[in-house]
């Protein structure tokens, strides 16, 4: 798992160069999610915070690749500093895929319709 955790770390530095050699503005999203249970101060029972993301439609998995350290989050901006559509990040997504990392651009998304559509968490990348 560390290897993985290494080649990870590597594989985002150099998304990261090319990203600002492409002139795009980005900040960092989720990354490392501890699976740590916590107490719910309103009902009393203990939670991780992968279950309440899922329970609030935030994640669609408990098998995050963020608990992992082998995930991260990139929202991407405009010139105008609001955030980019779902489409601004295909490069993006097809810059890390080249990398050998897997993109979020592509969930929910056909391979046939890979041209034309986003998928449901563009600005994920994981590995």
């Amino acid at each position: 798992m560390l290897e993985r955790q290494f080649q990870f770390s590597r594989m985002i530095g150099l998304l990261f160069a090319w990203m600002g050699e492409q002139g795009y503005e980005w900040s960092l999203g989720r990354a490392w999610e501890s699976s740590d249970r916590l107490q719910c101060p309103h009902c009393g029972r203990e939670h991780s915070q992968q279950e309440i993301l899922v329970y609030n439609k935030r994640s669609k998995t408990m098998a995050s690749k963020h608990l992992d350290r082998l995930a991260i989050d990139i929202n991407l901006f405009t010139k105008e500093g609001k955030l980019a559509t779902a489409e601004t990040y295909r490069p993006i997504a097809e810059k890390w895929e080249s990398l050998g990392g897997k993109a979020g651009f592509r969930f929910g998304v056909k391979k046939e319709d890979y041209e034309t559509k986003a998928g449901w968490d563009p600005g994920h990348v994981e590995y």
